[in-house]
C-alpha cells in the first residue's frame, strides 16, 4: 500500500480530526511519550517523544518527534516502526477512529445538556424554596386565604419537584463519576 503522503504531512493532518480544533490524541496513551526504550535522540540531542499518528493515511503508525516542538527546538521527525500493511487493519483503524471522534463529540454534547439540566434544576430549586417560604408565611396570615389556597394546591407539585431535583442530582453524580 503505497502513499505519497510524507510523514510531516501525515502528522500535521492527524490534528485536523478533532472537533473545534481539538489537538489531543483520540485515545489515551498507555505510556508516556518519553517512556520507551531504546533511547532515540533528536537533532538537538534530547530524547525524542514517541507519538501515534491518527491520520487516515497512517492510523496507529508510531513516530518520533521532538517533545517541545511548539516551543522551539529542532524539527526532528521519524517513523518509529513500519507501516500497517494490511488493508483490513488500516480500514478498521480508520473506522474506529471515526467512531471515537463521534463518541467524544456526543460526550461533549451530553455534558452540555447535563450542565443545562443542572442549571435549570437549581433555578427550580430556588423557585420552590421561595414558594415554600410563601406557604409557611401564608399559613400564619388570616387575610390571604386565596393565596394560601393556591399555595396548598401547589404543595404536591413542590414535593414532586424536590424529588425530581434529587433524582437529577444523583444522576449527575453517577454520570460524572463514570466520565
Amino acid at each position: 500500500m503505497a502513499s505519497s503522503t510524507t510523514l510531516r504531512e501525515s502528522v500535521n493532518n492527524a490534528w485536523c480530526f478533532g472537533e473545534g480544533g481539538n489537538r489531543k490524541s483520540p485515545i489515551s496513551y498507555r505510556t508516556g511519550p518519553l517512556d520507551y526504550t531504546p533511547y532515540v535522540a533528536c537533532k538537538c540531542g534530547q530524547k525524542a517523544a514517541l507519538w501515534i499518528s491518527w491520520s487516515n493515511n497512517n492510523p496507529g503508525h508510531r513516530y518520533l518527534k521532538y517533545y517541545r516542538v511548539r516551543s522551539g527546538g529542532c524539527d526532528f521527525i521519524a517513523w518509529y516502526e513500519g507501516r500497517v500493511e494490511s488493508l483490513f487493519v488500516h480500514g478498521l483503524l480508520v473506522d474506529l477512529l471515526d467512531i471515537v471522534w463521534e463518541l467524544k463529540k456526543e460526550q461533549v454534547e451530553l455534558k452540555d445538556q447535563l450542565s443545562d439540566a443542572v442549571k435549570n434544576t437549581e433555578e427550580q430549586k430556588l423557585r420552590m424554596g421561595r414558594l415554600l417560604v410563601a406557604m409557611e408565611e401564608g399559613g400564619h396570615r388570616d387575610g390571604d386565604s386565596d393565596k394560601n389556597e393556591m399555595v396548598q394546591k401547589k404543595r404536591p407539585w413542590l414535593i414532586a419537584m424536590w424529588f425530581a431535583i434529587a433524582i437529577v442530582v444523583v444522576f449527575k453524580l453517577v454520570i460524572m463519576s463514570q466520565i
